[in-house]
């Protein structure tokens, strides 16, 4: 449930980011964006290193008792780490092809523009779908980010 909602609540900042007029909102720059995952993608192959010495460090300290509960735990938390790291690699390399994509004019595809809605104007059909897909996947890298600190407060509490 907890998933469902926050991929709604991406889609609506996205929708709501590419419906707007201006060229320099924050979650359409897929150039800034690109830069961004990749030094996130950078601290968070230092944080795995980090975390795979803290799961040894608690494998250490555990009796043998409950050394096959606490692997198992351990296991689902370094996998869903290990997640969390390829969807920014993969959201990086996404948005580098979306980005070609934003500045290559298809031959033969029209581009509809100054689609009027009531509500609101889109000017360029494309636009509007390049910017809410850059921006749905830079929400999702940045709950992936927070899944990562969320599972490394977790160990770190473990931990000591």
């Amino acid at each position: 449930m907890k998933k469902y909602l926050i991929i709604i609540l991406c889609i609506i900042i996205s929708l709501i980011a590419s419906l707007t007029y201006h060229e320099n909102v924050f979650l359409t720059d897929s150039k800034n964006l690109i830069n961004i995952l990749l030094t996130l993608l950078g601290l968070c192959f230092t944080s795995f290193s980090f975390i795979s010495t803290s799961i040894n460090d608690i494998l250490k300290k555990s009796d043998k008792n409950s050394d096959a509960d606490l692997r198992k735990k351990l296991d689902k938390l370094l996998d869903s780490i290990q997640k969390d790291i390829l969807l920014i690699l993969y959201a990086t390399i996404a948005l580098i092809v979306l980005n070609t994509i934003f500045y290559f004019d298809f031959p033969l595809l029209k581009n509809p523009i100054d689609i009027d809605f009531g509500l609101f104007i889109v000017p360029s059909l494309k636009n509007l779908s390049l910017n809410f897909i850059v921006s749905f996947i830079f929400n999702l890298s940045v709950y992936s980010l927070y899944d990562l600190i969320k599972a490394s407060f977790i160990l770190l509490r473990k931990c000591y």
